[in-house]
């Protein structure tokens, strides 16, 4: 007798969830397809299945921010200044990184997830108009830096293993109140 099957759906969230913890572990590049069935007690071709390539995987992981991303550069984008549409942006990384903390820990500076990305046309769109966002218009040296400090900062702050006693709710206070005094005026 056949085994039952969950529906596609739920085997697809299963693999994410489990490539997510391993990424997390032993990188992007560390982690086998296989690696990942074996963690499920699944075969490699129950992955495939889901999933062609492990590439696939990492931008299924990458899809959730990814809307996250799009709409609050969107909301940013409408504002009626740039110093308002700072804000916006800032809110909205912040609000990013803390909602997808583990995943940000997983796949940050993995030279596969950079590489993976690099060839995603809509992900490096959209990291630009916040970039631009975040820059305001005509920025001098000082809010270029700024923009850095702030950008690889929020990130980091999700990330660092010095915080990770820190709650969701209490990181995102910190660094609410911490961006916006080291972003100047446009």
């Amino acid at each position: 007798m056949a085994r039952p099957q969950a529906p596609r759906g739920h085997g697809r969230r299963r693999v994410i969830d489990a490539a997510v913890e391993l990424f997390a572990e032993h990188g992007v590049t560390g982690t086998s397809l296989q690696m990942i069935a074996d963690h499920l007690g699944v075969t490699k071709a129950a992955v495939y299945y889901q999933f062609h390539a492990k590439e696939d995987i990492v931008l299924a992981v990458l899809e959730e921010a990814l809307v996250d991303l799009r709409a609050f550069v969107e909301t940013a984008e409408a504002e009626p200044s740039p110093d308002e549409a700072a804000m916006v942006a800032l809110r909205g990384l912040v609000d990013l990184m803390i909602g997808h903390r583990k995943v940000v820990a997983a796949l940050m500076r993995d030279p596969e997830v950079e590489r993976i990305m690099a060839t995603h046309d809509d992900l490096n769109s959209l990291v630009g108009r916040l970039t631009a966002l975040l820059l305001g218009p005509a920025p001098d040296l000082r809010r270029r830096i700024a923009v850095s400090v702030v950008g690889a900062g929020v990130a980091q702050a999700g990330t660092d293993p010095l915080l990770a006693d820190v709650d969701d709710e209490t990181l995102r206070a910190e660094l609410l109140e911490l961006g916006p005094s080291m972003l100047p005026r446009s």
